[in-house]
């Protein structure tokens, strides 16, 4: 398929609204900048994965989900952790209810397929033979939310790898061949699993707090977008955060706070931040944290409606921006 959003219609006007799916149970919004549409736009043109980096809460998983929807795409989502294996991107293999039917003398456990389930790769590269290895432990993608609207396969799919740096490094060393290939064996059927003439890539987002270094080889097999809260303007760091509040908040926030309320909050978490870099504090606040701390101060206000303005916000910068232990 040839995607009809170019760069020039691209919407960086105006926040994108993302309704509650499967996963993201909770509606937001999603600024793309001019530099998010041109990678996203030259990572499906040269079928590269498309590599996020950026500090925790900058809305690099959300980038993944704003694409989805705004191209229509299914979304296929591997969250990492410390215990993740590589081939949790690929396959699941119920290997202890395959050992539980052989205990019960189960006739049927020679047939491996019905203990694989395709993985969030798979369905990404081949979706009609994910269909057909649903297993015990079965995987779908997204392909629809709130909105009532389809995400069509033939779209191709969006596979978000959600902050790879979480595990262990040989994790992205045994993922650069099916990655970079866009494809792989499956050991317990012989099958090879890849993308059918004719049908798109995928489109592979993957995060990273840079929580630790990767590879070097995975590094240059994709293509680069970094996220930065840039806060080495005041003025600008504060005026894109209030407009950010602005968009999520605008039918929510009580009328007497007024507009300014915005721009107070982020003149505060500006304050913390630079303090906490200051003082070389391991938790940086955010635009998460910011969000975080107007959602209290509506929540506050609907609780405690006499408490003064600049008492509940410092009373939540406590809570909200200064998290860190050190």
């Amino acid at each position: 398929m040839t995607h009809k959003i170019t760069l020039d219609s691209f919407p960086t006007e105006k926040a994108v609204d993302l309704y509650p799916c499967t996963g993201w149970p909770k509606a937001a919004i999603h600024h793309f900048d001019r530099k998010q549409a041109v990678a996203v736009l030259a990572a499906l043109a040269v079928s590269r994965p498309l590599l996020v980096r950026g500090e925790p809460g900058c809305g690099k998983t959300q980038l993944a989900r704003a694409v989805a929807q705004l191209f229509a795409m299914p979304l296929a989502c591997l969250v990492v952790n410390e215990r993740t294996e590589p081939e949790d991107l690929l396959w699941r293999y119920d290997a202890l209810r395959k050992l539980s039917d052989a205990n019960a003398g189960g006739c049927c456990v020679k047939n491996e397929r019905q203990y694989l389930s395709a993985g969030p790769l798979w369905w990404a590269l081949n979706h009609t033979s994910a269909e057909n290895r649903i297993g015990s432990r079965p995987y779908r993608p997204v392909t629809t939310d709130e909105s009532g609207r389809e995400r069509e396969f033939q779209n191709g799919v969006v596979l978000l790898i959600d902050e790879i740096d979480k595990a262990d490094r040989s994790v992205p060393n045994s993922l650069l061949e099916p990655l970079g290939n866009l494809s792989f064996e499956v050991p317990y059927t012989g099958e090879r699993v890849e993308r059918p003439r004719g049908e798109p890539d995928p489109l592979i987002i993957i995060t990273t707090n840079r929580e630790q270094e990767l590879p070097q080889a995975f590094v240059r097999r994709c293509l680069v977008l970094d996220l930065v809260l840039d806060d080495t303007n005041k003025d600008e760091f504060i005026d894109i955060l209030s407009k950010r509040g602005q968009s999520l908040f605008q039918d929510r926030m009580p009328g007497d706070y007024g507009e300014k309320l915005y721009e107070k909050v982020a003149d505060l978490l500006y304050e913390k931040r630079m303090r906490a870099k200051h003082e070389g504090l391991s938790f940086i606040p955010g635009q998460a944290e910011y969000l975080d701390h107007l959602e209290a101060l509506i929540g506050m206000k609907q609780t405690a409606p006499s408490i003064a303005l600049d008492e509940a916000m410092e009373l939540l910068a406590a809570l909200t921006f200064m998290k860190s232990g050190a």
